[in-house]
């Protein structure tokens, strides 16, 4: 009985670590993304941050995982107090992606990019072989299709 208590506690946990991770990696495309972008186009993808935050916070959760939602509706509640105030949006991106860091290592999770970077570390000063270089043979089934397609267009 109780492993399984503990099961579920866990998978709590990392239920909203996903979740977590999710909002982390819409912050952090919008920020890599920003310099592109106008005001409207970030204040509407801003919003749909704050619309995943608020779908987390009334969700029902265990009073261990509580003390994550704090930093959660202080995110939320920030981003759209820029909004309405017609505040940089720009300047609060990277702070609020900072506290979604902190709240995701908490919860013991990891997102996209820090996977990748992960990786990267762990390649770094391998050498490459040749084989790793060489090009891959076409699916035989996509090089028939392809003819057909071509072969018919001119018909």
């Amino acid at each position: 009985m109780n492993n399984f208590k503990t099961y579920l506690l866990n998978e709590d946990r990392a239920f909203l670590g996903q979740k977590v991770n999710k909002i982390l990696t819409a912050a952090q495309d919008i920020e890599s993304d920003m310099e592109h972008m106008g005001s409207r186009q970030i204040i509407r993808l801003c919003d749909d941050i704050v619309n995943q935050i608020r779908k987390i916070l009334h969700n029902q959760w265990s009073p261990s995982q509580r003390k994550h939602l704090i930093p959660l509706q202080k995110i939320a509640v920030a981003i759209k107090k820029t909004i309405e105030d017609k505040g940089n949006l720009r300047e609060l991106i990277p702070s609020a992606i900072e506290e979604l860091e902190l709240v995701s290592s908490k919860l013991g999770t990891k997102n996209k990019e820090s996977n990748i970077l992960d990786q990267a570390a762990e390649l770094e000063g391998e050498d490459v072989a040749q084989k790793d270089m060489e090009i891959t043979p076409k699916d035989q089934d996509n090089a028939d299709s392809t003819s057909l397609t071509n072969s018919g267009a001119g018909v």
